[in-house]
């Protein structure tokens, strides 16, 4: 059986007072309770971190969200007044619990006016080799974990465009991560599985202390951690 020489000089940043058997024992379940309940979750994390931490610089490609029906709703022009009750038409006929959101514009101007986000305004383009005016059109997005629904009206038409997307396996584990179309039950789980890697990082670096070498080579890691940290980040500051 391997048996670990404890470090003498006891835990560091605790009284000497707690530096008893029971205490010890105590960080160890704590340790080991916490990794048990959030694993499964931190793998998830782990890889939907990755994947978001590539998701601009050296890209890695998770595809994107396919088409899977697509229909025009027959409506009564004088229930979409607005791009409001657009929304709000739609949540109620298609039984969406998310809130609508404009949808999302690459490179928005700063200082754009919010109101209009999600209005495409009527514009003159060319078309067939003559100048069309194009007609006014609001739109609404449901962003869900497992996909998205887009629905798009013009005013005064008789019908509502509506688009229903699924995001792949990648797409709704990167959701989960963001809190993108979940409620507040997962948000709160969630927080309970950072409280756990909050606690796993305070009991491991405890429990490291003790078990394994010296207090030297613990701050020289911590040291070259964060130093690597900073050098990676500070060109990229302002």
């Amino acid at each position: 059986m391997t048996t670990f020489r404890l470090n003498q000089s006891g835990l560091l940043f605790v009284p000497s007072t707690w530096q008893r058997t029971a205490f010890i024992r105590w960080l160890k379940k704590v340790h080991a309770w916490t990794g048990f309940w959030g694993a499964i979750l931190f793998f998830m994390l782990g890889l939907s971190g990755v994947l978001l931490n590539h998701r601009s610089v050296m890209k890695i490609d998770t595809g994107d969200a396919a088409e899977v029906s697509a229909m025009d709703i027959a409506v009564d022009p004088a229930r979409i007044p607005d791009q409001k009750a657009l929304g709000q038409w739609a949540s109620k006929q298609l039984g969406l619990s998310v809130k609508p959101r404009p949808p999302r514009q690459e490179g928005r101007p700063e200082g754009r006016d919010e109101r209009r986000e999600g209005r495409e305004g009527s514009q003159h383009k060319s078309f067939m080799g003559r100048k069309q005016e194009e007609a006014e059109k609001w739109v609404q997005v449901f962003n869900q974990a497992n996909g998205r629904v887009t629905v798009e009206y013009v005013p005064g038409s008789r019908s509502v465009s509506v688009r229903q997307d699924a995001h792949n396996l990648f797409g709704f584990i990167k959701n989960l991560h963001k809190g993108t179309g979940v409620g507040v039950g997962w948000i709160l789980f969630l927080d309970t599985i950072a409280g756990a890697l909050v606690a796993m990082s305070l009991t491991g670096f405890l429990l490291w202390t003790r078990m394994h070498g010296s207090r030297l080579l613990a701050g020289g890691i911590v040291i070259a951690s964060l130093g690597l940290s900073i050098a990676a980040v500070w060109p990229h500051m302002i």
